[in-house]
């Protein structure tokens, strides 16, 4: 005899955006609702999650208030047309129906026909979710291995990237083709869907982003601000203000914002590469694997690794402690004592910011250093910084250093262009192959294209010392000089930075008079 008194609620989900407005919702109540009619039961409530997929960790709101429901009483028995509309990982699955027997709610699946409050059924929900565990895995993997292969052809994954588009501009959808692209409406540039082409605007905006950073060193959020009040003349005579990709079908094109800078100057897709990582690895960049793309490069690799350098050396400092801007010591973890070795620590008094011994300060030594002027020692350094970077020919030296690298690589590509036409015997290839890597070694480690970029960068912010902000001073500081000893008021060793040993030498030392 049918239990009549019962009361049902049906649960129902589509993974993909495309099933919703399809049958597969409507399909699956019309199973729900013939099975609780044929087993008397009285059908209360429906929940749906649309679009959302089942996997573990997801966020399923009409689940949850499902769930919810359940426990205060709601209902007796959850009806499912499949037990994958449900969940499809086993543990979730087995926690999820475990918690509904616990509340006294029973649980049935149409397609699979089951009673899973009995023991047989139990064994047999076992045996489904398995399954289902291993289709999702098996997905994911299959997916992964898609996403590796578009990579390995040189295509994008995810979303097309700020900068560019497919070239479609008779068809374009894009929230940045109308009123905003000159060629939107015109004839395509490319018919192929899987080839992307520089956005005319975007790929504008790219370039002033790298261009802001590698010439200028100011921040991400700097350049954000400075990209917002840009203006782009196109070739109609319009002006367009920049503004972000946005993701279709979730939010529009806005302005920019630190991260959206930060995203795209770390991106070596600009430099017609395209990355693959697994998920795990995804923030460590040394283990991506690199495939040449089929579109066209924004910004040089030369480039895109200064930059890279660069982010790396310079020092975020902190600007405001308890909500009041901080005082900021240029030459703090750089500058110490010639006598005893201690570090000097920055302090004010009566609005005069001094340099103190901290052998001084912390009475753990007795050291002669006597309290340096911070304005003084600071400039003093600025100026003998400047002076060592200014050296006739140095700039020169590096220019030819990079034309080298570039004239033994075209030698050496033409030289396998030759091997591979047969116009040159394997022995032969190989003697030029040897010579090339003999030379080319001990240039690419010197990183030539960043020692140049560096170089250009400290002196432009060394012209205008006086104009700096401490906090620049402090970045510019560190970015140049591992250490700073002083004896008295005189400079008696200054140890340059990894980056700047080429520019600076092993570094400078003196007798007790100073440098």
């Amino acid at each position: 005899m049918k239990n009549t008194s019962l009361r049902a609620v049906g649960y129902k989900r589509v993974s993909m955006k495309e099933q919703v407005d399809g049958h597969s919702l409507d399909a699956q109540e019309a199973n729900i609702r013939q099975y609780a009619e044929n087993q008397e039961w009285q059908l209360a409530k429906f929940y749906t999650d649309a679009g959302i997929s089942a996997k573990k960790g997801s966020h399923r709101p009409a689940l949850e208030m499902l769930l919810n429901d359940a426990q205060a009483g709601l209902f007796d028995i959850v009806i499912v047309d499949k037990i994958d509309r449900f969940y499809r990982h086993l543990s979730s699955l087995l926690t999820a129906l475990e918690k509904l027997n616990s509340w006294q709610v029973s649980f049935a699946s149409v397609q699979e026909r089951l009673d899973f409050t009995t023991v047989w059924g139990k064994l047999t929900l076992t045996v489904l979710g398995t399954l289902a565990e291993i289709y999702i895995d098996n997905l994911r993997q299959e997916t992964r291995k898609g996403k590796k292969q578009r990579a390995r052809n040189g295509l994008w994954n995810g979303n097309i990237p700020y900068g560019y588009c497919r070239g479609n501009c008779s068809s374009c959808k894009e929230a940045n083709g109308v009123n905003y692209c000159p060629n939107f409406g015109s004839k395509d540039i490319d018919n192929d869907p899987r080839q992307l082409i520089l956005h005319p605007v975007e790929s504008q905006v790219v370039r002033h982003i790298y261009q802001l950073y590698l010439e200028e060193n100011i921040s991400d959020a700097r350049i954000a601000r400075r990209i917002q009040d840009l203006e782009i003349s196109l070739p109609n005579g319009k002006i367009v203000l920049p503004r972000t990709k946005g993701i279709p079908n979730r939010y529009a094109p806005g302005p920019f914002k630190k991260d959206y800078v930060r995203t795209i100057l770390t991106n070596i897709f600009y430099t017609g590469i395209v990355a693959y990582a697994a998920q795990a690895k995804k923030r460590d960049r040394n283990s991506h694997l690199l495939f040449p793309g089929r579109h066209p490069a924004i910004i040089s690799p030369e480039k895109f690794e200064a930059i890279q350098e660069l982010r790396k050396l310079l020092v975020r400092t902190r600007q405001f402690k308890h909500g009041h801007p901080s005082r900021v010591y240029p030459l703090t973890g750089i500058l110490y004592c010639g006598y005893c070795g201690s570090p000097f620590r920055g302090s004010t008094a009566r609005e005069t910011k001094y340099y103190r011994d901290s052998s001084r300060i912390d009475h753990y030594g007795n050291c002669q250093q006597k309290s340096l002027k911070a304005t003084e020692i600071e400039s003093r350094i600025a100026v003998w910084l400047e002076k060592k970077l200014s050296v006739p020919g140095l700039e020169d030296e590096l220019n030819i250093q990079a034309k080298l690298v570039i004239k033994l690589q075209d030698r050496y590509t033409r030289a396998k262009e030759l091997y591979l036409s047969g116009e040159l015997n394997r022995e032969s290839f190989q003697t030029e192959k040897q010579h090339y890597e003999s030379l080319i070694t001990p240039l690419q480690k010197k990183k030539t294209s960043v020692t140049i970029a560096l170089l250009k960068n400290t002196q432009s912010q060394l012209a205008v010392w006086k104009n700096l902000s401490n906090t620049k001073r402090k970045r510019l500081l560190q970015l140049s000089l591992e250490a700073v000893f002083v004896r008295d008021n005189a400079l008696v060793a200054i140890q340059p930075t990894v980056a700047l040993l080429p520019l600076l030498g092993e570094g400078c030392k003196s007798g007790p008079d100073g440098i």
